[in-house]
């Protein structure tokens, strides 16, 4: 199969990040590119096998905590329920997994319409969203899901929106509505775990 060269645009809609975070990753040789000109150029399969180190890594520490007592939190809730929500199925499955671990109850949806459709008759602790999603944003679907728990005279839910690097029309989105946290991708699982912590009112064994 032909390994294909991408430019840093196609890289941002590949993988799903800002070309900010592209950048930044490059330049700490995380990401392995390519100087053609003065134009960065990546390789599909050094993208492809990037993105699997980084699944496998977060698979593999969720497997350590999950049998290590001093990083799994075994006395946790069971009951904290968390909506998560990403377009990506991978980032749903690899983060599902592990918050599951961490003794959550994890719902994936792969919308905001999905996701709007899973608060009518279900309740959560918390909402774990990606901004940048095709359709309805991240940030759309909070407002609607804020709107229908008012007109259902229900608390509001907690939430963390998932966004990239240097994405400050996002962060000031946030800020105006008030949203309780969020969380740059690609995240350090640690930093993660003390944001869902925080946001959930769960003990944080991530400090």
């Amino acid at each position: 199969m032909e390994d294909k060269i991408f430019s840093i645009d196609e890289v941002a809609a590949y993988l799903k990040i800002p070309k900010s975070t592209i950048y930044k990753l490059s330049e700490r040789g995380k990401i392995p590119s390519i100087k053609i000109g003065k134009q960065l150029r990546f390789r599909q399969s050094s993208l492809d096998n990037w993105f699997s180190e980084q699944e496998s890594l977060s698979l593999c520490q969720a497997d350590e905590s999950a049998i290590n007592p001093e990083t799994n939190d075994l006395s946790q809730p069971k009951s904290k329920r968390v909506l998560l929500v990403d377009d990506d199925i991978l980032v749903l499955k690899s983060v599902g997994k592990f918050l599951k671990t961490q003794s959550y109850d994890v719902e994936p949806a792969q919308s905001g319409e999905e996701a709007l459709e899973k608060i009518e008759d279900s309740h959560f602790d918390l909402i774990i969203i990606d901004v940048r999603m095709p359709g309805m944003s991240g940030i759309e679907a909070i407002k609607k899901i804020r709107e229908f728990h008012f007109s259902r005279s229900r608390p509001r839910i907690k939430e963390i929106i998932i966004t990239g690097y240097m994405d400050t029309e996002a962060e000031q989105e946030a800020v105006k509505l008030g949203i309780t946290d969020y969380v740059y991708k690609p995240f350090v699982l640690g930093d993660f775990m003390r944001t869902v912590n925080r946001g959930a009112g769960a003990q944080n064994l991530y400090s």
